[in-house]
């Protein structure tokens, strides 16, 4: 009973070790698959504890079905560890391996996932059965000097063995996919949990063998369980730090930030001034034609600064803490779309979004996100020329490798020239007679908020393609599409 009751402590650490992961870390899907992998490790040790419980007030069909029950656990942890893969996979950039890339698709894909669970759902109905395990039989392990229970299986348990070994040589090939991820972190989180498991899966092989179960597969779970969970905590800090080394180097440009609205404080009055001083001087004397002139020039150029003045100052209020979560991104075009419909409809500019009624999820601050394609929108109805006869702004939302989202819009504008692709980013760089220049750096820097890009693909004279890149996920690091 005393070996009983360590396997089965034992066995409660790689649960609770899940169970912490998922509730004090970013509650996601690849932290609930890692927990409920953990819970399927912990019901194979229960499994094994099982064994172990020999007592006279314990029916020996209550242990069978026990047994029985909790083999569920060496099963499902299988096609969830291909699961878990999966995710870690999608959300990496893979290098340019065909070899590599072939070999994961192959292997890891939603098909494959199914069919996994599939063969583990049949393998564990045989389990039920004869023909999977018959009976118990009691045996003595003379150097411990206790009595235990080993399985007597049936002629189909082959099936089980051949489940595990198609999962150990899948775990093979996933070592070597894991060296087609270009991402560090990603990469050394998924090697050492597939050759972690597959070494874990080994040691499980002990478990066919009487005498050895106690003494191989519970210390190796124990060890395997700490490994796996220093890892995740591992990939998630390194994220984290990373995350704040740009938070970091975002707060410095908040402090020149905060310097220039002190700046731009002093400007305001000193502006009021000329600005006050230059509409009375005309009602309190006539100026001759020249002068007066000169003074309207005074004028119009103290507006144009005072218009320019006040834009910068809220470009620098709207860098604020934003917070992220998965979002529909065709709705925060949609949502654009409606708020623009009065200039829409003046111009006669018509919004085409694809798909149009397909939810596509991406990692964004709403809010700033729609505003994102507000001035993205507006822009492209100011540079439609009038007499422009097709007058349609199109969006195409794209699911790229279940990494990332691109967006690709075409306005019907006239164009930007190649060598003011760059500048058009940058403050106070605009064409318009009226214009700041602040709208694409505001969506600049919201993108590079967001971890994204906005960049020009191309431009004529028919129109710009401006092409947005976001994660999908908090634990995704993307590169540029060009």
């Amino acid at each position: 009973m005393i070996f009983s009751i360590l396997i089965f402590v034992i066995g409660l650490i790689p649960i609770s070790l899940g169970y912490s992961l998922f509730f004090l870390y970013e509650k996601s899907k690849l932290t609930l698959l890692i927990f409920l992998y953990m819970l399927c490790i912990t019901f194979w040790q229960i499994d094994i504890a099982i064994l172990y419980i020999v007592s006279p007030n314990l029916n020996e069909g209550i242990t069978l079905f026990l047994f029985k029950l909790f083999r569920l656990g060496p099963m499902v942890a299988l096609p969830l560890l291909l699961y878990i893969c999966f995710e870690v996979y999608k959300s990496s950039v893979p290098k340019t391996n065909r070899f590599l890339d072939k070999v994961a698709k192959l292997i890891l894909n939603k098909k494959m996932i199914f069919l996994s669970f599939i063969s583990a759902a049949i393998v564990y109905g045989i389990n039920w059965t004869n023909y999977g395990i018959k009976d118990l039989r009691l045996l003595n392990n003379s150097h411990l000097h206790l009595d235990y229970y080993f399985p007597v299986y049936g002629i189909l348990n082959w099936t089980f063995i051949i489940h595990l070994v198609a999962f150990l040589i899948l775990l093979v090939a996933l070592i070597f996919v894991g060296n087609s991820l270009d991402h560090g972190k990603m990469k050394s989180f998924l090697k050492t949990l597939v050759i972690s498991s597959l070494i874990l899966f080994l040691f499980g092989w002990t478990n066919f063998v009487p005498s050895y179960q106690i003494l191989v597969s519970s210390i190796a779970v124990l060890i395997y369980s700490i490994f796996i969970l220093l890892s995740f905590i591992k990939m998630y800090n390194d994220f984290n730090t990373e995350y704040l080394n740009v938070v970091q180097r975002q707060n410095k440009l908040d402090y020149i930030g905060n310097l220039t609205a002190s700046l731009i404080h002093e400007v305001k009055n000193s502006l009021s001034i000329i600005k006050g001083y230059s509409e009375i001087i005309p009602s309190i004397q006539k100026l001759e034609p020249q002068t007066e002139k000169i003074m309207g020039q005074v004028i119009t150029s103290s507006n144009q600064l005072s218009k320019l003045v006040n834009a910068y100052n809220q470009f620098l209020k709207n860098d604020i803490e934003m917070e992220f979560e998965s979002k529909n991104v065709v709705n925060s075009i949609k949502m654009a779309a409606q708020m623009m419909d009065n200039m829409l409809k003046e111009q006669q500019v018509h919004i085409e979004i694809t798909p149009e009624n397909k939810g596509v999820n991406a990692y964004i601050n709403n809010t700033y996100f729609t505003q994102v394609f507000i001035n993205l929108i507006k822009n492209a109805i100011e540079a439609t020329p009038s007499d422009r006869l097709e007058r349609v702004i199109k969006f195409n939302v794209i699911d790229f490798d279940n990494t990332k989202v691109i967006i690709d819009m075409y306005d019907c504008g006239c164009g930007i020239s190649r060598d003011k692709w760059d500048k058009v980013f940058l403050p106070y760089n605009s064409s318009k007679s009226e214009g700041t220049g602040l709208g694409l750096p505001f969506c600049s820097k919201v993108m590079f908020s967001h971890r994204g890009f906005i960049d020009i693909v191309s431009s004529n004279s028919d129109g710009t393609h401006f092409r947005l890149q976001i994660p999908k996920n908090k634990f995704v690091e993307i590169d540029k599409v060009s």
